[in-house]
Order: structure tokens, then C-alpha cells, then sequence
């Protein structure tokens, strides 16, 4: 954060009470700021801004010269806008200066987040030390621009990774429906081999049966009814045997 050099136009209203104060050896005491949004090039017949939109007391201020103060106050609330005019009032509710610009904003007030607005103040067109500056004792000094700038880089990363695990989030989802598609064609793929699988085993039973076929037509060929009956016996015992082995039960 940074503080503004404001030199605001001293209104008419102000000067006379200044000058009435200073009669009485009194001194004017600037007491509230307020915040506007109209872009303009001050008069001094102005008694208020033209589009007012809050105002705030003054939280911390001090003496840098007879005529140069510096100002702290917190601009709080919910209305957003661009701060364009600024004023400062007295403690007797007369405006006593306006600053405004017809081209660029001082500064953005954004809802519900507070705005420190820190000011050093430059009253040329007044009395040496015909004003000061009435705190409403918060103590609020730029010694707090450092933990508030790092209270709002912390919201901003917070903000951040925020939008980086929606970011990652997107992502892994994107990644999940391609494992998914992947997974689906590797399950029909499984499928289709194990099918081929089940025709490789049967093939594999025919070739069995078919071997036991060959190998009984051969033991015809040379032995005597009661041999081949002995053998035919072995030889199914041995098929039954590799039968049971290579077909599921299931099948």
C-alpha cells in the first residue's frame, strides 16, 4: 500500500470555519473522510461531494508540517465502487476540502473488503497550523500495511490454489474417463482371448481324443481279442484320466 498526495481544493464553507476557529484560538479538527465516485475538477463553493457513497472516521493521524498531515482510516462495508472524489470534514460537519479527478480514479473499494486508506495532506491555501487531525483513537498507522498486505497475499493464494485444485480436479477427472475407456477395452479384449483360449483347449480335448482313437485303431492291428480288450481298457482309463484333467468342470 502505498500513501496519496492529496492537495485538495479548500471550499469557501471550510475557509470561513477555519477562520472562525482560529479567532477564537481554536484550531479545525478534520474528523471524517468521505468517498465518492464522480470523476470531476473540484469548485470551491462545494459543500459535499457529488455522489457521496460512505464515509469514515478518521483512525490515526499526525503533524508532518504546519500544513502537511498524514491520515489513516479503514473504508469498510459492502458498497463497491470506484473511489473518484474525496472529502474531508471537519468535526463540525462543514467539508473543509475536496479532491476529485476528471480522469483517473484514487482508488477501487471492493465489497466486503475493507479498504486502508492512508493520506498525506497538503492544506497550502489554509493558516500554519490552523488544523489538525481528531482520531478515533483505533491507532490505525501504516505500521499495519505490512501484516494487511500479507493478510490479502494470503487470501489471494488461498484464492489461488483454490482455483488450481478445481483446475486439478477437472483434470483427474478428464484423466478418469480415459483410464475408464481403457479399462473397458481391455476387459473386452480379455474377454475375446479367453474365449479363444476356451476354443484352444477344446481343440486341444479333440487332439486327445484323437490320439487315443489312433493309438487304439494301431493296438487292433496286433494283438488278440482278449489283449485288445485289456488294452482298450487301459487306454480308456488313460483318456478318462486326461479328459478330466484338461476339460472344466463347467463344460
Amino acid at each position: 500500500m502505498t500513501t496519496a498526495l492529496l492537495q485538495p481544493v479548500i471550499t469557501e464553507a471550510g475557509l470561513a470555519a477555519i477562520f472562525n476557529a482560529t479567532q477564537d484560538g481554536f484550531q479545525g479538527k478534520i474528523t471524517h473522510i468521505a468517498l465518492g465516485d464522480s470523476g470531476y475538477s473540484p469548485a470551491q463553493t462545494q459543500t459535499k461531494l457529488r455522489t457521496e457513497k460512505a464515509r469514515h472516521a478518521i483512525s490515526d493521524g499526525e503533524k508532518l508540517g504546519t500544513n502537511h498531515l498524514h491520515l489513516t482510516a479503514i473504508a469498510d462495508g459492502k458498497t463497491e465502487f470506484w473511489v473518484r472524489e474525496v472529502g474531508f470534514y471537519l468535526d463540525s460537519g462543514v467539508l473543509l476540502a475536496v479532491w476529485s479527478d476528471p480522469k483517473s480514479p484514487l482508488a477501487y473499494k471492493s465489497a466486503g473488503v475493507d479498504l486502508l486508506l492512508a493520506y498525506d495532506l497538503l492544506l497550502e491555501a489554509l493558516p500554519a497550523n490552523s488544523v489538525t487531525v481528531e482520531s478515533s483513537g483505533a491507532g490505525l498507522n501504516l505500521t499495519l500495511a505490512g501484516p494487511l498486505a500479507a493478510l490479502a497475499a494470503g487470501q489471494i493464494s488461498e484464492q489461488l490454489r483454490g482455483v488450481e485444485r478445481d483446475d486439478q480436479l477437472a483434470t483427474q477427472q478428464q484423466e478418469q474417463v480415459k483410464i475408464d475407456r481403457t479399462l473397458t477395452y481391455l476387459t473386452k479384449k480379455v474377454t475375446e482371448i479367453d474365449q479363444q483360449n476356451q476354443l484352444d483347449h477344446l481343440g486341444l480335448l479333440i487332439a486327445v481324443a484323437s490320439n487315443a482313437t489312433a493309438a487304439i485303431t494301431a493296438a487292433l492291428c496286433g494283438v488278440d481279442r482278449d489283449d485288445l480288450l485289456i488294452t482298450l481298457q487301459q487306454r480308456q482309463v488313460i483318456t478318462d484320466r486326461q479328459l478330466k484333467y484338461l476339460l472344466p468342470s463347467n463344460i
